[in-house]
């Protein structure tokens, strides 16, 4: 039985047309071929490392990976966006994310931003950390039903993806839903908190910020004027170009290394784009402290 969701089917089967009127309109000079997406992935499982590496190998192809570092000085106006040019990243700071940055992105000269949960890294005992995943992650209680690789980074493992060249970012303290709270502190010490911790820790300045769940209804405007207070970037999970848009409102597709190359291509080519339009320009318009006319 075929589990993949109708509306995925759609838009896999729309890719080819689609980057084929892309391409015509580039040759006619009518679309530009400048364009700055990021790639948003979660866990990437033992049996899905191959799919992985197929993925970033295939979009290789047409599309060039930058750094963090090259991607601030696009979104910031400091560097020219030319050519089609993709960020990866990674949420919530599970294990999987420094063995397939080892195994899978330094062989390919692809540096990731990671953004990880201040909390999490903390624990060593392992099934406290599963408990956390399941609990602030996964939403469930049922810590049975998780995968059995699912485990997460400690310091040691972001220190050493520093080390290679990769950088990390802060994804609250506890991975709360940032809309749910109401209380000024509360959303400081998630937002802010985190970020704190990761810095003393790690060295480092911590100028990424990706809210949890990604989804407009998961964060709040009052969150927003809280992050940008300490962070450069901040990151949603509603997709679409970054040609333009305010680093306090980036865009993000969320891909997962079980989905076909059709479906990916279909992603980043903006086939979905038009489902968040709403959702971005509201983003956009706590980002620049407006109101959004719909």
């Amino acid at each position: 039985m075929n589990s993949i969701p109708l509306h995925h089917r759609i838009l896999a089967a729309s890719y080819y047309p689609l980057k084929f009127a892309k391409t015509v309109g580039q040759m006619a000079r009518l679309v530009s071929n400048d364009s700055l997406r990021v790639l948003l992935y979660h866990d990437i499982a033992p049996q899905y490392q191959a799919s992985f590496q197929a993925q970033l190998k295939w979009l290789r192809r047409s599309w060039k990976f930058v750094s963090a570092e090259h991607f601030t000085e696009m979104v910031s106006g400091e560097r020219p966006i030319l050519g089609r040019n993709l960020l990866l990243t990674f949420d919530d700071g599970f294990a999987s994310n420094r063995i397939v940055a080892e195994e899978v992105l330094n062989p390919l000269g692809i540096r990731a931003l990671f953004f990880a949960v201040s909390d999490l890294v903390e624990l060593a005992d392992r099934d406290e950390a599963r408990q956390f995943i399941g609990r602030n992650i996964y939403l469930t209680e049922d810590i049975d039903s998780l995968p059995p690789h699912w485990q997460n980074m400690r310091w040691a493992d972001l220190e050493a993806l520093l080390q290679q060249g990769h950088c990390i970012g802060a994804h609250t303290r506890t991975h709360a839903r940032l809309s749910e709270i109401q209380i000024e502190k509360e959303l400081e010490d998630e937002i802010i908190g985190s970020a704190d911790k990761l810095e003393r820790r790690l060295g480092v300045p911590i100028e990424h910020f990706a809210y949890t769940f990604g989804d407009l209804a998961s964060f709040s405007e009052e969150a927003l004027l809280i992050a940008r207070r300490r962070f450069r970037f901040v990151y949603s999970g509603l997709r679409g170009d970054n040609l333009g848009v305010s680093p306090l409102a980036l865009r993000r597709e969320g891909v997962t290394p079980s989905d076909s190359l059709a479906l990916v291509g279909a992603f980043v080519e903006g086939a979905a784009d038009f489902h968040y339009s709403r959702s971005r320009a509201r983003l956009t318009s706590w980002a620049c402290n407006g109101q959004v006319q719909l």
